[in-house]
């Protein structure tokens, strides 16, 4: 107890690293994030007698197969950019 230093607390403001492991895990967590969100709203929307969401998303990409595909693209060179050794 007291004021003194302590040994493992950085003095002044902590760092962020974005590594490309923080990046991943950021990316994976906004998916799983996204896809939680997307069955909680499925449920509800079965619950309730109305169309899901994601029934509206299926439609969306379907409708423009060319943007689902540049999306995957990206997808793929961000993971490769940050997998690759």
């Amino acid at each position: 107890m007291g004021s003194s230093h302590r040994q493992d607390v950085p003095i002044g403001r902590a760092a962020v690293n974005l590594s490309a492991e923080a990046i991943l895990a950021l990316i994976a967590t906004a998916g799983v994030g996204i896809a939680f969100l997307l069955m909680l709203e499925e449920a509800i929307a079965l619950r309730a007698g109305r169309d899901p969401m994601s029934n509206g998303v299926r439609a969306f990409m379907r409708r423009f197969p060319r943007g689902t595909y540049v999306l995957a693209v990206l997808i793929g060179m961000v993971l490769g950019h940050l997998l690759w050794p």
